[in-house]
């Protein structure tokens, strides 16, 4: 190389300050870009999540903890639905579900129906082995469970409520039927496979309002296996993987499936019905333990 050359080339910045893993003061500036913040008394963000207490602590605290064996792994769900309530706005939910229904004749026929089962499994005997009708009714007499076990006896007044009940009374039959069992990776495929469908289906602004709970349950739990399980991290991103792609081989969302005209069906049958490959069953419960402790 010639001196020239030599000169020509740009000089080193003197002895950068650098925190370690963080940016010189330039690197920052650049960063952020030439508009300062509107000052005010307090702190105060466009973001109406960043400017809810009950949000910020809830996916806070579900990001970034432990998943210790010391407490239920649904321990963070009712602070997660205060979070969810002190953002929620109604009128807008009831609007945009009301745009859908003019645009999507499936999911206005779908609300309409207002379909709801109570599973007594002392009338549920006749069904064969390996229906889902089986399924459930060998599901309560093991578990003890009521499938109701959100908004029990409530009459949904309106769509919002309709759409709150019937996820709820439906979540454990679907675990059956996706073969995404309810474990950590299971429930985590579970979600991935409902939010695909749901974005896929809806128009985005609904969908986004119908899927917000779901996100905040997975974002929460890619950052805190990230943070605290990176053995568990590949089953995770298996799980992501599987759910997606069942997501988007449904035909329809799992939310509209009235599965009460399946209870006599084989699960395979189902699944081929509604266009999606079926997952591990209860193979993940073995590695469950790489995503909690």
């Amino acid at each position: 190389m010639t001196d020239s050359a030599v000169k020509e080339q740009p000089a080193a910045p003197a002895n950068p300050v650098r925190k370690q893993g963080g940016m010189t003061p330039a690197e920052a500036a650049y960063m952020r870009g030439d508009r300062a913040p509107v000052a005010g008394s307090i702190p105060m963000s466009t973001s109406k999540y960043l400017n809810s207490p009950l949000f910020v602590h809830a996916f806070s605290q579900m990001s970034l903890r432990r998943m210790g064996d010391d407490v239920a792994t649904t321990y963070d769900i009712p602070e997660m639905s205060r979070a969810m309530a002190d953002v929620a706005d109604h009128g807008e939910w009831a609007r945009l579900v009301e745009v859908e229904k003019l645009k999507n004749p499936e999911f206005a026929a779908w609300l309409e129906q207002r379909r709801s089962t109570r599973y007594d499994p002392k009338t549920m005997g006749h069904y064969a082995p390996g229906t889902l009708g089986a399924t459930i009714r060998d599901f309560l007499i093991s578990s003890g469970y009521d499938m109701e076990f959100i908004d029990k006896g409530l009459q949904p007044a309106n769509d919002l409520e309709y759409v709150m009940k019937r996820t709820g009374e439906c979540h454990d039959i679907q675990h059956m039927v996706t073969g995404f069992g309810p474990n950590l990776a299971g429930e985590h495929a579970l979600i991935m496979m409902n939010v695909t469908a749901i974005a896929r289906y809806f128009s985005p602004d609904l969908a986004t309002t119908l899927s917000r709970s779901q996100h905040f349950l997975a974002a929460a739990s890619y950052m805190r296996s990230a943070l605290h399980y990176g053995a568990g991290m590949p089953l995770l991103l298996e799980a992501t993987q599987l759910g997606i792609e069942a997501g988007r081989a449904l035909r329809k969302p799992l939310l509209i499936v009235n599965w009460e005209d399946y209870l006599d069906w084989q699960l395979d049958a189902i699944a081929a019905d509604l266009g999606f490959t079926r997952g591990p069953g209860d193979a993940w419960q073995a590695e469950d333990h790489l995503l909690r402790g």
